[in-house]
C-alpha cells in the first residue's frame, strides 16, 4: 500500500518551523548568559521577530505540529 507524498509546502513549513524554534531557543540561551542589560535588547527584538514568524507559519499552515513553548516568554 502506498502513502500519498507530503505536500511540499507543508514539508517546507515544518522544516522552517523546526529551524525557527531552534534559533529561538539559541537566542534565549545566549540572552540568559549575558550580564543584565548587556545587549539583551537586540536579543529581545530578534526573539520577538522569530516568534512572529512562528505564529505566521501556524496561521498559514494549521496542520504543522505545534512545537514546545519557547522559554523566556
Amino acid at each position: 500500500m502506498r502513502t500519498m507524498p507530503e505536500d511540499p509546502e507543508l514539508a517546507q513549513a515544518r522544516s522552517f518551523l523546526r529551524e525557527l524554534t531552534e534559533h529561538a531557543q539559541t537566542l534565549v540561551r545566549r540572552r540568559e548568559s549575558l550580564p543584565i542589560g548587556a545587549g539583551t535588547s537586540r536579543h529581545d527584538d530578534e526573539l520577538a521577530a522569530v516568534r512572529r514568524q512562528i505564529e505566521q507559519l501556524h496561521k498559514r499552515f494549521p496542520g504543522v505540529q505545534a512545537v514546545p513553548a519557547i522559554r523566556g516568554a
